[in-house]
């Protein structure tokens, strides 16, 4: 699909969006590998196209929130589609958006399965779905509330119709599981119960489409996003505490972790359990550089990114003010296109000026100053902006996690978000020139 670039203000609002991660064959997809300083994709593709038949790669695939992770893996999807079968879906989307548990996780592999094997129009074989419909009509769902529930899916699913009932069976219970609520918490106690028969039953539905694609000599991969959403801790008991069970799911899987999780394992280390990647951040200038110096290849590439969305002559036509822009976004794609819509909307005339820019990073600065005041993060990040490296202490994990600070390659090194920076110099500066004046009240 053509897409126009932006013209007005109004078009590159919605242009500019970057809650969507862009799909394989989008014209606005720029290739970042070679100013990160490392292609993780191409590397996640080499490993892919050389698995062994008989062994299955389990990955993980981290970076800070923001880097552009969900485009790469949409990417890998498409780089790989002679080899194999990519479902991609978001965690936090197909479930509970603040924790979730391996059963929670084997429904919605099991739905997701089912649902992209129909649409490619090779469905799973009836007996396998079979043998899961039967499971939770007699084993699972056998209360007097359970029984309504599966009589109202019933009643759907021939409304529906052509829908197999065990399909509209896993979606309406990944749906419920979403929401508090007497029975969901009853269903996912009876599951916990049988963790080996749930496990069966989904590598059964996984070797039943594994088996339809191998006909086509396609494999299944599964891309599971947006982990990295999740407190540390709930993903620590789901990979690397459960790893065994994790690793018995049988397919191909990459999965996206949060970074903290990497830095600093909360049990064992992750690269003992699962092949690890790790993606760095457009890197715009050398650690020994001002945060408003360009060193390297990444300031066109982002600007490029840019371009693909708006026209740049039209609607930022001021060097300066483009400068400034990707400067304060420290190099994270998602950063530059936030702080470019919120530009948009800052914007006084018909197109957007250094003015409207400073504005734009004035207000984030502020927005930034309270999270740290409110959470005491200004000692660690003047460390972090002084080392260019973490400490052991929590909380420098935790504003890599709230994206303050970000990873980049070369040596691999840190530094905190560059309007960071600039709250630390006036910090700096508003104390010493306290000093002075606390000295002179204090003579007698």
């Amino acid at each position: 699909m053509v897409r126009q670039l932006a013209k007005t203000l109004a078009e590159a609002t919605a242009a500019l969006d970057f809650e969507i991660p862009l799909e394989s064959n989008d014209q606005r997809y720029v290739d970042l590998g070679q100013s990160r300083g490392t292609d993780v994709c191409r590397r996640l593709q080499t490993l892919l196209e050389r698995q062994p038949a008989d062994r299955w790669m389990h990955a993980v695939f981290s970076s800070h929130r923001g880097a552009g992770k969900s485009t790469e893996l949409k990417r890998l999807a498409s780089a790989v589609r002679r080899q194999y079968f990519a479902v991609y879906f978001e965690a936090n989307v197909e479930m509970d958006s603040v924790r979730f548990s391996m059963e929670d996780l084997l429904l919605v592999i099991a739905r997701v399965i089912e649902e992209q094997m129909r649409k490619r129009e090779t469905p799973i074989p009836v007996a396998a779905l079979k043998k899961v419909e039967d499971w939770f009509a007699e084993v699972v769902l056998t209360d007097e509330q359970s029984r309504s529930f599966l009589a109202g899916v019933a009643t759907e699913a021939k409304a529906e119709g052509g829908i197999p009932f065990v399909a509209k069976l896993l979606a309406s219970l990944t749906a419920s599981f979403k929401v508090e609520s007497t029975h969901r918490d009853s269903v996912k106690n009876t599951l916990r119960k049988f963790p080996g028969t749930l496990m069966t039953l989904v590598n059964d539905l996984l070797d039943a489409a594994s088996k339809q694609l191998a006909s086509n000599g396609l494999r299944l991969l599964l891309l599971i996003d947006n982990m990295d959403r999740y407190d540390p801790q709930i993903i620590d008991e789901l990979l690397i505490r459960s790893a065994d069970r994790f690793k018995s799911l049988r397919c191909h899987m990459i999965v996206t972790p949060p970074i903290g999780l990497i830095l600093k394992p909360a049990s064992q280390n992750v690269e003992s359990v699962f092949r690890c990647e790790t993606m760095p951040t457009v890197k715009l200038r050398e650690p020994s550089q001002g945060y408003q110096q360009f060193s390297g290849t990444g300031r066109d590439s982002l600007l490029k990114a840019l371009g693909r969305r708006i026209d740049l002559d039209t609607l930022l036509p001021d060097p300066e003010a483009r400068d400034r822009l990707v400067s304060a976004s420290g190099g994270a794609i998602r950063e530059l296109l936030e702080l470019a819509q919120d530009a948009t909307l800052d914007a006084q005339g018909e197109h957007i000026t250094l003015e409207d820019v400073n504005r734009t990073l004035d207000r984030r600065r502020n927005r930034l100053r309270d999270r740290i005041d409110a959470n005491g993060w200004w000692d660690t990040l003047a460390a972090l902006a002084e080392t260019k490296r973490l400490d052991k202490a929590p909380d420098f994990l935790e504003v890599v996690f709230q994206r303050l600070a970000f990873q980049y390659n070369g040596q691999v090194w840190y530094d905190v978000h560059p309007l960071v920076a600039e709250l630390l110099d006036q910090r700096r500066a508003d104390k010493k020139a306290s000093g002075p004046a606390k000295r002179k009240a204090r003579k007698p």
